[in-house]
C-alpha cells in the first residue's frame, strides 16, 4: 500500500515520498500502481480493497494506517 498524496511508512517502516517505490508486506520492492501484498499478505491490484497495518479493510481510495501506524491519505 502506498500514498499518492503524502509521505508514508512502507511495509518495512521506511519513510517514502508519494511516487517512490515501496516495500510491500512480503518485503518485495514495488512501484506505485503495481500489484502488491497487503498487511494480511494477500496479493492485491492497485485498484482493489486492501488491509492496512491495523488490519482494517480499506477501499482503494480510502485513507489508511501505514507501516508506522500513522493515518495517511491514499
Amino acid at each position: 500500500m502506498y500514498s499518492r498524496k503524502e509521505k508514508y511508512y512502507d511495509g518495512r517502516g521506511i519513510l517514502r515520498n508519494p511516487g517512490d517505490s515501496f516495500f510491500d508486506k512480503e518485503g518485495i520492492l514495488r512501484d506505485p500502481g503495481e500489484d502488491y501484498f497487503d498487511y494480511f499478505s494477500i496479493l492485491r491490484k492497485a485498484d482493489e480493497n486492501f488491509y492496512d497495518s491495523q488490519g482494517l479493510l480499506r477501499n482503494c481510495d480510502d485513507s489508511f494506517y501505514d507501516g508506522a501506524g500513522n493515518m495517511c491519505e491514499r
